[in-house]
């Protein structure tokens, strides 16, 4: 039976995190809540805004009806795509309360075909070309590093010397998988790179950066599932 966090996915993007934040500052039904001894108390929020100097976010909310502990940890859920995360350390004033931008955020994964995440202590390589000009043309391809993969796309890891490449191609051939070819490459398009991975993710080795390449076709289920064991 599927849990209920299987729905979520982590992300450590910055740019991501204060987007969301912006996005959920104009809904209704943004809320905080302490969990105690007799139970949670919730909070709907008022309002809030993002401290850009301090990179902190200020929360308004009602403190005549609402008391917060500090000495409890403050969760927050803010309503769009049902963000959630955990706040250890706040400042609680007279009707707002303050606390870093988190580093870490949940969010509802919105992708139709799950994705396949890969153990970090094992590479998992694909091979991409910006064009195909011959059945055995090799030249240009290049390997990189694949975090995950779902029917219609991959999450990979770049090098700094390979960004120009995939910046200037944003459309690519995907021709490998591990070790199996495929028979008939699939068009990809990059739709993000960021600048910032999980820390588990990390590489002990040169800077690297995440990149999403959306495929235009689906994987077939043998290469798929070869590659994934």
């Amino acid at each position: 039976m599927m849990n209920i966090a299987d729905n979520y996915r982590s992300t450590y993007d910055n740019r991501e995190i204060v987007r969301i934040f912006q996005r959920s500052s104009i809904l209704e039904d943004n809320v905080l809540w302490q969990s105690h001894g007799l139970g949670r108390t919730v909070i709907p929020i008022q309002h809030f805004e993002i401290d850009f100097v301090n990179r902190e976010v200020v929360v308004s909310f009602n403190s005549r009806r609402y008391n917060v502990t500090r000495e409890l940890p403050l969760f927050v859920k803010l309503e769009y795509r049902t963000t959630v995360f955990k706040v250890n350390e706040f400042r609680d004033d007279s009707q707002s309360l303050s606390f870093s931008l988190p580093r870490e955020i949940k969010t509802l994964e919105l992708r139709t075909y799950p994705r396949q995440q890969f153990p970090t202590n094992r590479d998992y390589t694909v091979a991409l070309k910006p064009s195909l000009t011959g059945a055995r043309d090799t030249g240009n391809e290049i390997e990189v590093r694949a975090v995950d993969v779902s029917r219609y796309g991959l999450g990979l890891f770049i090098s700094e010397h390979n960004r120009s490449f995939l910046k200037n191609n944003r459309i690519l051939w995907l021709t490998k998988l591990g070790e199996h070819k495929l028979q008939y490459p699939i068009l990809g398009e990059v739709v993000y790179i960021n600048t910032e991975v999980e820390p588990r993710r990390e590489s002990r080795r040169a800077k690297e950066l995440k990149v999403g390449l959306k495929l235009s076709g689906v994987l077939p289920p043998d290469v798929f599932n070869a590659f994934i064991v």
